[in-house]
């Protein structure tokens, strides 16, 4: 699996490489959360933006639960349903080549007087049902709202929750900017730590997620419905959304692991071509601007500081590019997912939180939050809607 690629300092290592990103980037880097509104289609209807990919053990061991949330801060900047007609899709590897073997597809109807809508979610895994295409196996049906059985084993539920991201944004341009000044000779790298250990104490802490909620797709299927006949127990998920332009359904999103599309690629164009695009061209796709921003940022962590000097920068970039792509969420079937260790992503999995510690060496190990969201133990698993 991928976390075999790094050891586990390793692993912190591309956290932090993904943080730095983030803070000390060029002004080109315009920040989003994980993968909201990154690029114009999207934008321009947020009905079909993903906002955050999930994949995590379900309370039954034997059971793998995808989660796809869309419609940032729904109810408010965006609305409460899902777009009629388009497709909305988890798509899964189990062979390591970046390539679907199995698809989950799910389309809406019009929304009813009281807000549902008619759900109909399809299976699509080659043995006579292609995963090219738009079509599949008819596996669940009902509306939103519900729990649905799915054939075969398991259950699917889509509707209005709280969003479980979480993320302290002034706390968070605090850290830029200590960290651009000490970039720019303001700070030492004594004075940068004691600034970034500051943030919690001088800035309330608040999440500025709290009270937002999302449409959320939930899908709980046995593992053996996703991992084939692998005996690892290793697949890679992503999610995708696509709707009918020029009369042929199109692929217009998509999203693995966070922050890849917001932060490695630099304009409009590029990123609504990344989001179009499959992640096995990838490593072709976006290695190139991953290895070349990593290789940058590996001198600016050596002038905070973070790290020792003496690193192969052209180096560590290629690596950094080859454990990153493709964009897609590895995890085991077998084991509890953890984000620290690329090792899929759980509802509470704090990105903010291992990105920040990786960081600044241990000196900034939080950012004050906490999610604000009553997660449950049981299917569906997400937080209830804010009034």
């Amino acid at each position: 699996m991928r976390t075999a690629i790094l050891n586990r300092g390793a692993t912190l290592f591309v956290l932090a490489l993904l943080g730095l990103a983030m803070v000390v980037g060029s002004a080109a880097l315009r920040v989003g959360a994980a993968d909201h509104l990154d690029a114009p289609t999207v934008k321009s209807d947020h009905r079909i933006d993903i906002n955050d990919v999930y994949v995590f053990q379900g309370a039954n061991s034997a059971n793998t639960v995808l989660v796809m949330t869309t419609n940032v801060h729904a109810g408010f900047l965006s609305g409460t349903t899902f777009r009629p007609g388009a497709l909305y899709e988890f798509k899964i590897d189990n062979t390591g080549d970046a390539i679907e073997d199995v698809a989950y597809r799910i389309k809406f109807g019009d929304v009813r007087g009281d807000g549902s809508q008619q759900i109909h979610i399809q299976r699509a895994d080659g043995a006579g049902n292609p995963v090219t295409g738009g079509g599949g196996k008819l596996v669940a049906k009902g509306s939103t709202g519900q729990a649905l059985g799915v054939a075969g084993g398991g259950m699917a539920w889509a509707g209005l929750a709280d969003d479980p991201f979480y993320f302290d944004l002034v706390g968070f341009s605090a850290f830029k900017a200590a960290a651009l000044a000490a970039v720019g000779g303001g700070l030492t790298g004594a004075e940068l730590a004691g600034a970034l250990g500051n943030i919690c104490a001088t800035d309330p802490a608040s999440n500025f997620f709290a009270g937002f909620d999302a449409t959320a797709i939930v899908l709980e299927v046995p593992d053996s419905a996703l991992d084939g006949s692998n005996s690892s127990g290793v697949i890679s998920v992503w999610g995708e959304t696509a709707i009918v332009e020029g009369g042929v359904l199109t692929q217009v999103e998509r999203m693995g692991l966070p922050t890849i599309n917001t932060v490695f690629n630099h304009s409009d164009s590029t990123k609504e071509a990344y989001n179009r695009a499959n992640p096995s061209g990838d490593p072709a796709l976006v290695g190139g601007n991953i290895s070349f921003l990593v290789s940058a940022i590996v001198g600016a962590a050596e002038q905070l500081g973070a790290f020792p000097g003496g690193i192969d920068e052209a180096a560590y970039g290629a690596a950094i590019a080859d454990a990153l792509t493709p964009d897609v969420l590895t995890y085991d079937t077998d084991t509890m997912a953890d984000f620290t260790a690329l090792n899929g992503r759980g509802l509470n999995d704090d990105v903010i939180n291992v990105a920040y510690s990786a960081v600044s060496a241990g000196v900034l190990t939080s950012d004050c939050v906490a999610e604000d969201n009553t997660l449950s133990g049981a299917f569906p698993y997400l937080g209830t809607a804010n009034p």
